[in-house]
């Protein structure tokens, strides 16, 4: 189901659906876009640095294998999310919310403030469970004149508050043995995720999107779910299997002790972190194995968890392939020199304060062309990094600042948004007047934020360590 394309009295298309459209015409497939960014690397390490043409390929080859351990950390993240989000238990809660509200512009806003608290604490579950409470709204509200598009676009408007503890860049610096300890040291989430600024910039928009949606949300016009798209969006009862034809084989995987012993056995070294640890010392390897306990508890069988996780997969197989290629394309940023380049470059038009503001604006313009998100912290690191260091810049504002460009941007464009475009069965041109209007008011947000930052700089200097100090150890041999 789409909504009609709309047109100016003359009939030119108006510049949300040019926009819409150029998008979908000549941005590209995530392939794509990492191949011609190996092949522009290639040459401008070749043209900007010492490094000869086939030496910067034996350094592409010497970074092509180093993220493999990320790779598949970044695809359980993705997985587990899912995962819990599939689940019975989670599904009949979101079902039972669904039924709460009881106008338009009620479901609206209590949808896109719950989808954007669940997007900020693990971006995968407020993926799904965004597509799952939605169609429920969607159906509940039918008849009482919510335009459908609009509560579509509110799911993906909601990604604006997802610089949480699940975000790839924050988890990378806070695990031990990351790919840029060498120049920077692990940073705990404390000085990241759970900066107070960033919290605060954050809970403004999980509390003013909300209302951005109801006041943008149609009251004419209302073209609401159809009949039988709103039919396929209804949950179907299970059959129930006749157990006593099963084989033994067929009895383990329907049984509950097995996953049951190892989901306790977590529950209980998850307990034991928080309780010793606490929250600000999680890192990438702790909130997987969390949220896949979690998962393997609520799925209660092995086949149950294993049919989850299959239909989780088709989330991940880009993350499989491409890594390598960006770990390559780390390898000849990292190892010829060209970081230091492209560092200089940015040292050159910043200031310690200006710096993480223009990282945000950077990441979000780089994000448009190449929306690959952790994959592309793996390229900017080895310079943005250096560059903050030089500057005399709090690195974990720098970190905070590439997350949040990394998301703004993912407003403008359809990658991400693909998983919700086909569950709703709609068009990324039927979503985007909603999520233009909450990037601009996202950008305005966030960049206040930054320049606030930029005047408190100087007394905020004396009171957070910046990379210069202990916490931050300077390792410039990599």
């Amino acid at each position: 189901m789409s909504t009609p394309i709309s047109t100016s009295p003359q009939g030119k298309k108006d510049f949300i659906t040019r926009l819409s459209e150029w998008s979908l015409r000549y941005v590209p497939d995530s392939m794509v876009f990492v191949l011609s960014l190996t092949i522009l690397v290639y040459f401008m390490a070749w043209g900007l640095t010492d490094s000869g043409p086939l030496k910067i390929v034996d350094h592409w080859l010497q970074g092509f294998w180093v993220l493999l351990t990320f790779a598949m950390q970044m695809c359980v993240l993705m997985i587990t999310g899912y995962v819990v989000a599939d689940s019975k238990q989670v599904k009949a809660i979101l079902k039972r919310i669904a039924q709460v509200p009881k106008t338009p512009v009620q479901a609206v806003m209590m949808f896109t403030a719950i989808v954007g608290v669940l997007w900020w604490i693990h971006w995968g579950i407020g993926m799904m469970a965004g597509i799952m409470l939605g169609r429920q709204i969607a159906v509940f509200q039918k008849g009482k004149g919510l335009h459908y598009t609009a509560l579509v676009a509110c799911a993906y408007t909601a990604t604006l508050s997802a610089n949480g503890p699940s975000m790839a860049a924050p988890l990378i610096m806070a695990t031990p043995g990351h790919f840029m300890e060498k120049v920077v040291d692990v940073i705990p989430l404390s000085y990241t995720v759970f900066d107070v600024r960033l919290l605060i910039m954050n809970l403004i928009v999980i509390c003013t999107v909300p209302i951005l949606m109801a006041i943008v949300l149609p009251k004419k016009n209302v073209v609401e779910i159809d009949d039988q798209l709103a039919a396929s969006f209804v949950d179907v009862d299970e059959t129930k299997e006749d157990k006593s034809k099963l084989t033994p084989a067929q009895r383990w995987d329907r049984s509950p002790w097995l996953i049951t012993i190892i989901g306790i056995a977590g529950l209980y070294w998850v307990f034991k972190f928080f309780y010793t640890k606490g929250v600000m010392n999680l890192d990438l390897n702790t909130l997987n194995f969390t949220f896949l306990i979690i998962g393997i508890l609520l799925h209660r069988t092995p086949m149950l968890f294993m049919e989850s996780v299959k239909r989780a997969t088709g989330t991940v197989f880009g993350v499989i392939i491409q890594f390598p290629f960006y770990a390559g394309i780390f390898g000849m940023i990292n190892y010829s020199g060209l970081a230091q380049v492209i560092a200089g470059w940015f040292v050159s038009i910043s200031t310690a304060g200006t710096y993480p503001w223009i990282v945000f604006v950077y990441s979000a313009i780089l994000n448009f062309f190449v929306p690959s998100g952790g994959s592309k912290f793996v390229v900017e690191a080895p310079y943005i990094l250096p560059a903050a260091q030089q500057l005399g810049a709090n690195v974990h504002m720098v970190i905070n600042a590439y997350t949040n460009g990394d998301l703004i941007t993912n407003l403008l464009q359809p990658f991400w948004a693909l998983p919700i475009l086909g569950a709703f069965k709609v068009t990324f041109r039927d979503i985007l007047p909603y999520s233009l209007i909450a990037f601009i008011w996202g950008f305005i947000v966030i960049s206040c934020g930054y320049l606030i930052f930029i005047l408190d700089k100087e007394r905020e200097g004396n009171q957070i360590p910046s990379c210069s100090t202990s916490i931050y150890p300077t390792k410039f041999n990599m």
